[in-house]
């Protein structure tokens, strides 16, 4: 695995650009990049690996949140292939919703403790056409839980037509739960008792759709996330809106997300049922010089937090 990182990494070619750029390395112009309204490269490339084919550069995401582990994130491109290592987004804003039982939730978000997660995410991007209104790009992806420690493939595709852009990315992964001595608040069994064991796994696949428009410094995504569990007895769905306002060295994120879940929500300190959950989003960014990008960002652990973000690139 670390050979197969090394050799990707190695391959990018790695170019420096010679001007600033306001979202990390992605320095091509700005009608060829897609879902440029996400904050990150590592939330761009969670709803489509093929998002890595413009970044330019190599460099590290650090995303840190007092009381909780630093996120990092490696990305490397020549601005035609581009690779990032980071870890998952699972049950975050831009992330896919998990299966996690409601009392770990619940606790996890009275003490604002991100969502435990050691799985590692592999993306490759590389443009198969690049023309100036029309371009296509493809991405793969390989995920890695270590609880169960099969690798897990993923596919995407991006399409762009003047200033707009449309991609799909489908993926497979995996999730271990320990059950304990929790109860189903359905059916106040416990889950120890109906699986006929202390811990459950499931293998499920996602699929993912986004369509989105740039306009100069004007950058609009729309995307669905798909996930169907046997853990549940409803399927999981995620309706993501984002935009973006670059100006000058200052870069402005605002996003919405929709959530169709069977998962129990969390409100006034409780856990209720509720299906659909609306949660927003806050972000903004300085770039300091040519080698560092600083932010702040509400709520991107879904904890209703603050966090900060470091970008250096070399």
């Amino acid at each position: 695995m670390i050979k197969l990182i090394t050799l990707l990494f190695i391959s990018a070619n790695v170019s420096l650009a010679a001007d600033d750029c306001l979202f990390f390395k992605y320095c091509g112009g700005a009608s060829d990049r897609p879902s440029k309204s996400l904050p990150s490269a590592s939330t761009s490339s969670s709803l489509n690996p093929s998002n890595l084919s413009n970044v330019k550069g190599i460099g590290l995401e650090a995303l840190y949140q007092a009381g909780n582990p630093v996120g990092l994130g490696i990305v490397s491109g020549n601005g035609k292939i581009g690779a990032l290592i980071s870890p998952t987004l699972e049950n975050s804003f831009f992330g896919n919703r998990s299966i996690e039982i409601d009392d770990v939730a619940y606790l996890r978000r009275i003490n604002k403790k991100q969502y435990e997660n050691s799985k590692l995410s592999l993306s490759v991007g590389a443009k198969l056409l690049n023309k100036k209104y029309v371009g296509l790009d493809l991405g793969v992806s390989v995920k890695r839980n270590p609880d169960i420690k099969n690798l897990n493939p993923g596919a995407g595709i991006n399409g762009r037509l003047a200033i707009f852009h449309f991609g799909a990315y489908f993926y497979q992964d995996d999730v271990k739960v320990k059950l304990e001595n929790y109860l189903n608040p359905v059916t106040q069994v416990a889950y120890s008792t109906f699986y006929k064991s202390n811990t459950y796994q499931e293998k499920f696949s996602v699929e993912t759709y986004t369509v989105g428009a740039t306009l100069k410094n004007l950058s609009l995504d729309a995307g669905v996330i798909k996930t169907r569990y046997q853990f549940y007895p409803e399927n999981t769905r995620i309706h993501l809106y984002s935009a973006s306002y670059g100006f000058k060295k200052w870069l402005f994120n605002i996003a919405w997300r929709k959530e169709y879940s069977p998962n129990l929500a969390y409100v006034d300190r409780k856990m209720i049922s509720m299906r659909k959950k609306l949660e927003n989003y806050y972000g903004v960014q300085y770039t300091l010089n040519r080698h560092f990008v600083v932010g702040l960002q509400y709520n991107h652990f879904l904890l209703h937090e603050t966090s900060g973000t470091l970008t250096i690139y070399f």
